[in-house]
């Protein structure tokens, strides 16, 4: 992934960029009102889990508010789990807010649930969301 805090005309965090480690890649998607989409996809298990919490906190000094977009994740295990606590740690002690998004992965949501994960994470979607449009709401909804 390039540096977070290289973005256009050396602004930080407005630069999106993608970076893989084994089986799973990242797509940051920096918001123009501050918080970053970081866009997961692959598995994070023991191989990919310390990938993404090195590419989560890359981020820290950059955003005061970052979105991990879980929802094309097909494996959540333990030490993924345990990545996700440690960041989430990591980003309180950075006073930035890290919030989980799970959409249409109801596997990884299951096991947020089931392990109890949810209580110690913000999870911005803890339930499935209702079947509209397109199938899941926005990131960052448009204010009316």
């Amino acid at each position: 992934m390039t540096d977070p805090t290289d973005g256009p005309g050396g602004v930080p965090g407005l630069s999106a960029a993608t970076a893989e480690g084994g089986g799973l890649a990242l797509e940051a998607v920096p918001h123009p009102s501050g918080p970053v989409a970081l866009h997961a996809v692959g598995d994070v298990d023991l191989a990919t889990a310390p990938f993404l919490a090195e590419q989560v906190g890359a981020w820290f000094a950059a955003a005061p508010r970052i979105v991990l977009d879980l929802s094309a994740v097909g494996f959540l295990g333990s030490a993924g789990i345990a990545a996700l606590l440690d960041c989430h740690r990591d980003a309180a002690a950075a006073g930035v807010v890290l919030e989980l998004y799970c959409g249409a992965a109801r596997q990884v949501r299951r096991v947020l649930q089931v392990t109890g994960t949810c209580e110690h994470l913000r999870v911005l979607d803890p339930h499935p969301p209702p079947e509209g449009p397109g199938g899941h709401a926005p990131l960052f909804p448009v204010p009316d």
